[in-house]
């Protein structure tokens, strides 16, 4: 390990100076909070940098000289983590996927940490987002309407995000019959493929819910592109696993099926400032799935899990939250939300386009592969809210809404 190299890894500055490192991707979940100073020598870790090379920087930085054998201490604390590419990481990794890759359903990774557990205390967890003070109420799947082809849900923590979760949800439960529902979730790791499928049924606490194999099946045919490459990506996914956990929440009795679709980040698009439409990938996988859903009308929903806005210090923006910085989000995010519920995907682009993606929306991909699906006549906000971190001078904002056919 004389030139150590650090894996891509996520980042976020805590209380003090100090910074949190974890892993994207899922292979470890394990979690390192660095001082300050581990965190120059961490930087350090490019692979191209040996351990005198880092003694060096760091005494022309601090004036101090720090000892191998602390440099060594640092990287066998973060190999122990598998934050390091190296043979020891690949050999975890080809493990993890193997795994993941034998298994018939995906299992709810977030189960006991994001949210309950034991099935009787998530219904209750879950019953108490809806009949908050300032929630929908209990929801009523008895006569819905038939109207709902599409939602928009966060997909943030329920801690954060349960009352636009039950708002969003309550309203499916009113007026959505689908029996099957699309849900596009957004891959928070980098992906080789725009859209990431799986060929896995979701477990979670209250049930398992199972894949609609008669959609994915004639995805696969249709599409030349192989949209599984990346499917591993799904295992510790919270963007779709949040969406399972209410349908079923929804519908304990009920037959339904689902596809799960990551969606990666458009970049090529948006650099070029360019329709993602043009893209080859997109326009596939899009017609494929446009010319599939016809064929289910009113028994079909694509739901997108998405966030909005992160703005603040935890992703790299030296601010400091205060109300005038709230009230400008919110004036942003809500331009940015009308011109989703005027259903226009190229429109909604435009704007990403015309702001450069200023405030770090999550949900970009999901929103215009959402907005180019389904057919609306109308639609309607169901909540906006904003997650205020004041001990990092962040926010994180969501909504819900929903699109109908009539």
């Amino acid at each position: 390990m004389d030139y150590p190299k650090l894996r891509l890894i996520e980042a976020f500055p805590v209380e003090n100076g100090l910074l949190c490192i974890r892993d994207p991707e899922g292979f470890s979940d394990k979690i390192l909070v660095l001082e300050p100073e581990a965190v120059f020598v961490v930087s350090l870790f490019d692979g191209n940098h040996s351990i005198l090379d880092i003694q060096e920087e760091f005494t022309h930085k601090y004036g101090v000289l720090l000892f191998s054998d602390k440099i060594k201490e640092i990287a066998d604390q973060l190999d122990i983590c598998l934050f390091l590419e190296n043979q020891r990481f690949y050999e975890a990794k080809e493990k993890v996927i193997s795994n993941f890759k034998s298994r018939t359903v995906r299992l709810a990774s977030h189960a006991g940490t994001a949210y309950e557990a034991n099935p009787e205390k998530l219904k209750e967890q879950l019953a108490s987002l809806f009949i908050h003070k300032d929630g929908p109420g209990l929801p009523d799947t008895s006569s819905p309407s038939g109207r709902l082809s599409g939602l928009i849900a966060p997909h943030i923590d329920l801690n954060r995000g349960g009352l636009c979760f039950a708002r969003s949800y309550a309203e499916l439960a009113r007026e959505s019959k689908a029996e099957t529902f699309i849900i596009l979730g957004i891959a928070h790791s980098p992906a080789a493929k725009i859209y990431v499928l799986t060929d896995k049924d979701f477990d979670t606490p209250l049930g398992t819910v199972p894949l609609n194999r008669e959609i994915t099946d004639k995805l696969r045919k249709t599409c030349k592109t192989n949209f599984y490459i990346d499917e591993f990506l799904h295992k510790n996914e919270h963007s779709v696993e949040f969406q399972v956990l209410f349908l079923k929440y929804l519908y304990p009795e009920k037959d339904i099926t689902m596809v799960p679709v990551l969606c990666s980040f458009m970049q090529e698009s948006i650099s070029r400032e360019t329709s993602p439409y043009d893209d080859e990938q997109v326009r596939e996988f899009i017609d494929a799935l446009k010319d599939i859903m016809s064929e289910y009308g009113e028994k079909l929903c694509i739901i997108a899990g998405v966030d909005m806005s992160h703005i603040g210090r935890r992703f790299g923006q030296n601010i400091t939250i205060n109300p005038e910085v709230t009230a400008g989000l919110e004036s942003s995010d809500k331009a940015y939300l009308d011109i989703i519920l005027s259903g226009d995907a190229e429109e909604f682009m435009k704007a990403v386009y015309k702001e450069k993606d200023r405030t770090n929306i999550c949900g970009i991909p999901a929103i215009y592969t959402l907005l180019k699906l389904i057919e609306q006549k109308e639609s309607k906000k169901l909540m906006y809210d904003q997650a205020v971190d004041n001990n990092n001078h962040s926010i994180v904002s969501f909504a819900g809404a929903a699109f109908y056919r009539e």
